[in-house]
């Protein structure tokens, strides 16, 4: 038998009693550790413990490479992350890349190794006493899975890539090193064969029956999922008839990505992505909804709403969620999303750190509360939407539960659509939590410079004047004695994205869109509230000023696009969706806006500054390969424009 080469890496998991959490730190020879089913066991939640952390803003990049949100600064002690929040200001380099998971360093680590390990526990598990023949069939499937999704990993941010079905033994000659990058397609295919391998086998568990000690492990639903998502991404502009790619061709000549539009394409992640929402919704999830008591009695269906937004995140094992790893900690992300409204949080500085700062970009992209964008709301007033305007009597009313009674804020923040009361805290706005005993007063925030949401001198604040709620469990309660915070499962993918994929593939596949491609971009919307006892067609018709948008093909694909925007904001699909869309220049080149953080009173707070100016290439599109492994690999071709 051929020996390979095994490197052991100790990951320091948050709780020993979860399944994932178990990681081998002294194993000696592959003979040994495919000997018993206690370090065969091991290996393979070793081979689970390369999944990037998705509530880490380095590991899961997409979260700050983007124009969600922005840092007040890279330098400040507390501030630590510079790899992904380089990327957000355009600054990614060939000689050593950020967020390298092709070598490993810059933030990313070596994403060929996770594969190489999963070759390994897939080459050398057999027969072992006291391993059942049925959980043998499902570890194996469990690690094809694993392996398929960190191929996709490296897909997304590099395009081709090599594929590693098999590890190079130590002993090949220096030229087997060697790798050539892959064409898209055929990366794609051999991902989508992998997987398609485990859904036939019938090996996974359809869901999690043993949460505590189990969650995290891969299932039938998110092994369907993520073959929705590779397919998504083959059929997207960036690899379907990408003409910017075709001088993109390897030392021999062939073409890495096609540049010949295939429709067929389309239809083939329509499918899959049906074929996930049914097996899925068969399992057992379904969109979440907040239906727990709270001891502060009747909740107002508002902040039953926003809980049901809120809580689509940070309720641990909901329903909707199809694959989250339970590893890492949420506290440290909610630390810099969460705002101060009390002597208390100002006290315990160092869980309120509110840096991840939504930027004004994100905020014009929630709707009206009419359910349309608010350019084309008809009674909304988008010309004077920075203009400032008094909470009083009906505005006062409507807002209940949204805005402190007779301050003075932004247009943009009134009737605005419920998700975006949800997810963003501002100046003037309430945020509900646990250390509220009070609907009827429900604590405010105050953004304005000086005061305890704003900024203090040289203290971390928001750079924008904005919090993102939505990351934030309500469950938190930040005293001075005592703090308790409530951690939760970052998802992956949540059946939500599902929906919403489905009907951008359904709307790309056809000449017209009809009932297929409505069908789960609706179950979305009327979750957030929207389009109540009646669609989205109707709200088009009523309060559009292009009432008939959603009757065509480009402007549903537009409003599908939109819904992504708003639905998964700042779970770092935003990222990676403008990419595969090939709207990433639109964007990110926009400046990062928000308010001026240094006013003291109403008229100069509210005032648009731009933060950041960058351009973003068309050679971002696609990672750099860094300079050593250029240097070494012979066969390799840079990534175009590096």
């Amino acid at each position: 038998m051929k020996k390979y080469i095994t490197i052991v890496f100790v990951v320091i998991m948050s709780s020993c009693s979860d399944y994932l959490d178990i990681v081998p730190d002294n194993l000696a020879t592959i003979d040994i550790i495919f000997n018993n089913r206690a370090t065969a066991e091991q290996f393979l939640s070793k081979c689970y413990s390369y999944v990037p952390e998705h509530a880490n803003i380095e590991q899961n990049f997409a979260m700050l490479a983007g124009d969600e949100v922005w840092y007040y600064t890279e330098n400040d002690f507390y501030v630590t992350n510079e790899t992904s929040f380089r990327l957000a200001k355009g600054l990614q380099n060939a000689t050593d890349p950020y967020m390298n998971f092709w070598e490993g360093g810059r933030g990313g680590y070596n994403m060929f190794v996770a594969i190489r390990d999963c070759n390994i526990f897939l080459e050398n598990l057999s027969d072992i006493p006291g391993l059942d023949p049925n959980e043998k069939n499902r570890w194996i499937a469990e690690v094809k899975t694993l392996k398929a999704f960190y191929h996709f990993w490296l897909l997304r941010m590099y395009g081709p890539i090599p594929i590693t079905d098999i590890n190079i033994p130590v002993d090949a000659p220096t030229e087997e090193t060697f790798v050539k990058r892959e064409p898209v397609d055929d990366v794609v295919n051999y991902i989508v064969g992998l997987l398609d391998d485990v859904i036939e086998s019938d090996d996974l568990f359809k869901n999690i029956a043993f949460i505590n000690t189990d969650y995290g492990r891969l299932t039938l639903p998110a092994a369907k999922a993520i073959k929705a998502k590779v397919l998504m991404l083959s059929a997207s502009p960036l690899f379907n008839g990408n003409s910017d790619y075709a001088s993109f061709v390897d030392a021999d000549g062939k073409q890495l990505v096609n540049t010949s539009f295939d429709p067929q394409k389309w239809v083939k992640a329509k499918d899959a992505c049906l074929d996930a929402i049914l097996t899925a919704e068969a399992s057992g999830h379904a969109l979440y909804s907040f239906t727990d008591l709270l001891p502060i009695g009747q909740l107002s269906d508002e902040v039953r709403q926003e809980l049901t937004q809120r809580g689509t995140i940070t309720d641990r094992f909901n329903q909707e969620q199809i694959w989250g790893v339970d590893r890492g900690w949420t506290g440290d992300l909610q630390a810099w999303c969460q705002p101060r409204w009390t002597s208390d949080h100002t006290e315990q500085y160092l869980f309120s750190k509110k840096s991840h700062s939504p930027t004004l970009n994100m905020v014009e992209d929630y709707y009206t509360v009419n359910g349309v964008p608010i350019k084309e709301d008809r009674n909304w007033g988008y010309g004077q939407r920075y203009n400032t305007v008094s909470v009083s009597d009906q505005v006062a009313e409507d807002h209940k539960f949204y805005i402190e009674k007779d301050v003075e804020t932004a247009r943009l923040h009134i009737y605005r659509e419920p998700r975006f009361y949800a997810t963003v805290g501002f100046d003037g706005g309430k945020w509900f939590s646990l250390e509220t005993n009070d609907l009827d007063n429900l604590p405010s925030l105050n953004a304005k410079a000086g005061q305890r949401s704003g900024k203090v001198g040289f203290e971390i604040y928001s750079i924008t004047g904005y919090f993102t709620k939505k990351l934030v469990n309500y469950e938190n309660v930040i005293t001075i004695n005592r703090s308790f915070v409530e951690g939760y499962t970052f998802p992956i993918i949540r059946l939500s994205d599902l929906y919403l994929m489905h009907a951008e593939a359904a709307n790309e596949a056809k000449s017209t869109p009809d009932a297929e491609v409505y069908q789960y971009i609706q179950k979305v919307r009327h979750k957030a509230g929207l389009d109540v006892g009646s669609d989205l067609v109707t709200t088009w018709a009523t309060h559009s000023n292009n009432p008939n948008k959603p009757t065509s093909k480009e402007g549903m694909r537009d409003i599908i696009r939109q819904e992504r925007r708003i639905e998964l904001s700042f779970e770092g699909q935003r990222y990676w969706d403008l990419r595969r869309m090939k709207l990433a220049g639109e964007y990110f080149s926009k400046p990062i806006r928000g308010w001026n953080i240094n006013g003291t009173d109403t008229e100069s707070f509210y005032q648009v500054k731009s933060i950041y100016f960058r351009d973003f290439l068309t050679k971002d599109y696609l990672w750099p390969i860094g300079q050593n492994e250029m240097i070494r690999n012979p066969n390799l071709v840079q990534s175009p424009g590096w």
